[in-house]
This record gives structure tokens, sequence and C-alpha cells, in this order.
């Protein structure tokens, strides 16, 4: 029974998939060592950034200003959990 060009096709999508599937985790440990490097360079001017981003946010009552600020905060705060857990 020979092979139509569908199955073959499929079988290349099939082969693809499996392979970006494998290369995940590998792909997020060399971003994650890339990011941990740098961590301690950024981690305090991205902190001192939200928190001036939420103070003038707060005192001039711009929400999306204080929004932004405690979300950044939060990014940083979410950022140094998921690394040190």
């Amino acid at each position: 029974m020979p092979f139509s060009g569908r199955y073959i096709v499929l079988s290349l999508i099939a082969i693809a998939v499996i392979t970006v599937i494998l290369w995940i985790p590998v792909l997020s440990d060399h971003i994650n060592a890339g990011l941990s490097r740098t961590a301690r360079i950024w981690v305090p001017i991205m902190v001192f950034s939200g928190a001036g981003l939420l103070a003038l946010g707060l005192t001039v009552h711009f929400g999306p200003l204080a929004i932004t600020g405690g979300v950044l905060i939060g990014f940083v705060a979410l950022a140094l959990f998921i690394d040190n857990y």
C-alpha cells in the first residue's frame, strides 16, 4: 500500500509538533538562566520604577499610571517567586 501525500504531510506535521514540545523545556531553561544572570541588576531598577509610577499615579490621581506601577511591582514579585520556587 503506497503512502499518499496527505499521510506524508501529516507525519511531518506530527514530527514537527513533537519536536517543538520536546524543545520547550530546553528553551525555557536557557531563557531562565539568561534572565537569572541579569536579575540582580534589573530587579531594583524595576521595583523602584514601579514604586515611583505607583506613587506618582496616586499623587496626581491618574489611575492608569498607578495601575502600571502596581503591575510592574507585581511582575517583579512574580518573577522572583518563579525563579526561587
